[in-house]
């Protein structure tokens, strides 16, 4: 039994590097819940988990596009908790996980439509691996994840640039859809020195003719140096690139195609 603040139960891959600043494509998210696991023996687990997702990470990037204001939510707020189930195998040779959540669009806009409700349920599903390469080095390793949703788009990613789970139209919920693959790996070159990579390709489709369809590409590596125990020096870069499919409709939107570089150097020291 797991209750309290803790990882979603649809996490899985997170990625390689530090994804400090920009986050390739995953779902990523603390949050409040109460769930269960069930052992089923030989690595094989099976959980599920009620989640509030008031707590996580996709409250903030949400927009209206009717209302063409990004950062502008269309929420009502939130009537059903996140209803997540995964099952997971971990063995010798690494861990694999497959996973699905319900989730609640509750619109604070759309009046019922000839008896049609103001929200609709949305949901996502996804699958990963991180698979261990000791015939390359003892701490090297590949992981690779995939995920869809339709109306729950941060279980696709944490960091959209900008995007709502859904929009309201003449009254009416109408949901985004998101996919996305993400993909990296982790080389040690010798004891004390290490590199990571990941790289994910996320896109992002709204409802009609009329919305913001993009696609968002992340990749991030870093270079580790850990000369003695409990102390790491990390030296990381990080970039973003969206392009939208109508600029002309993204720019009357105050959006438009976006390339972004960052880096950082972060020493670490663990007592």
């Amino acid at each position: 039994l797991t209750a309290g603040r803790a990882n979603s139960f649809f996490d899985f891959y997170t990625g390689e590097h530090l994804s400090s600043i920009f986050e390739t494509a995953h779902s990523d998210s603390i949050v409040n819940l109460i769930a269960y696991t069930f052992s089923l023996g030989n690595g094989i687990t099976a959980s599920v988990s009620i989640e509030d997702p008031t707590t996580g990470n996709g409250g903030g990037r949400r927009w209206a596009p009717g209302a063409n204001v990004p950062g502008q939510s269309p929420y009502a707020g939130v009537k059903h908790p996140d209803y997540v189930a995964n099952l997971n195998v971990t063995q010798a040779w690494g861990s694999a996980q497959l996973m699905a959540a319900l989730h609640q669009d509750y619109s604070m806009a759309a009046a019922p439509v000839n008896g049609a409700d103001a929200s609709k349920m949305g949901w996502a599903i996804g699958a990963g691996a991180k698979i261990n390469l000791p015939m390359l080095g003892a701490s090297d390793v590949f992981g690779i994840q995939a995920a869809y949703s339709k109306g729950a788009i941060s279980y696709v990613s944490p960091d959209w640039y900008t995007g709502s789970d859904f929009y309201t139209a003449a009254g009416k919920v109408e949901q985004t859809t998101a996919w996305a693959v993400a993909a990296g790996l982790t080389h040690g070159w010798t004891k004390t020195l290490s590199s990571s990579l990941t790289a994910s390709y996320a896109k992002y489709d709204e409802a009609t003719a009329f919305g913001i369809d993009y696609r968002q590409i992340d990749v991030g590596g870093n270079l580790a140096w850990a000369p003695v125990t409990g102390l790491t020096m990390t030296t990381e870069v990080e970039y973003k690139n969206v392009n939208f499919t109508n600029d002309a409709l993204a720019a009357g939107s105050g959006l438009a195609d976006t390339h972004a570089l960052v880096g950082f150097l972060r020493i670490r020291r663990d007592f």
